[in-house]
């Protein structure tokens, strides 16, 4: 008489069906069954959005190597007189003022103000011309919530946008530039061009 042996292949596949069909249809993620009335299933599902830590800021136009110029022109008219003079250039169409945005999700966004006069104003190029102090440059803002630092000689003043909530700041302004006219200086260009100081650097940081 031949006996039957059967193979070990056939033997894990058997093994493999019975603890199949003795495992909880519970454990079965995203399945069921509800063989009963009122039939009633409920199955989770998990979601999850990962978003990164970003820094953005905007000082005048948008690009890459922009620099937006402001001028201001005195005459014999008004110089020295302390009224303001308005200036033009700049981004927004000609008034002499800048938009400006921050955005960022870490924290507090600082605003730091500095300048390459190297603590001496703005010059002609001719130090024997002498310096117009940067405190005759007044930074004025259409949003509270996103104040301009105060610019001077030194730098590293700064400003603090409003957080819109708790880590998040989303702020847009404008900044207006006038000269407060309320000294008289040798008569020249100043801040014109390289090695006079008139390159204003905004940084912003985020923890």
């Amino acid at each position: 008489m031949r006996l039957f042996r059967p193979s070990p292949l056939l033997l894990c596949a058997v093994a493999s069906a019975a603890v199949l069909a003795a495992w909880p249809q519970s454990a079965l993620a995203g399945s069921g069954t509800d063989n009963s009335a009122p039939y009633n299933l409920n199955r989770d599902l998990t979601v999850r959005v990962t978003y990164p830590r970003f820094l953005r800021f905007r000082v005048g136009a948008v690009g890459a190597g922009v620099v937006n110029q402001v001028l201001f022109t005195a005459t014999t008219a008004n110089i020295g007189n302390a009224v303001p003079i308005a200036g033009t250039g700049g981004e927004t169409g000609g008034g002499g003022a800048a938009n400006v945005e921050v955005v960022g999700n870490n924290g507090q966004v600082t605003i730091t103000a500095t300048n390459n006069s190297g603590g001496n104003g703005l010059g002609t190029g001719n130090a024997g011309d002498g310096f117009i102090n940067y405190n005759q440059i007044s930074t004025t803002t259409n949003n509270a919530s996103l104040p301009a630092p105060t610019l001077s000689n030194a730098g590293g003043t700064n400003s603090l946008p409003v957080l819109n909530s708790a880590l998040v700041t989303q702020r847009t302004a404008v900044w207006t530039y006038s000269y407060l006219n309320a000294t008289i200086p040798s008569a020249g260009a100043y801040g014109a061009g390289g090695g006079t100081g008139g390159r204003v650097t905004y940084t912003a940081t985020m923890p």
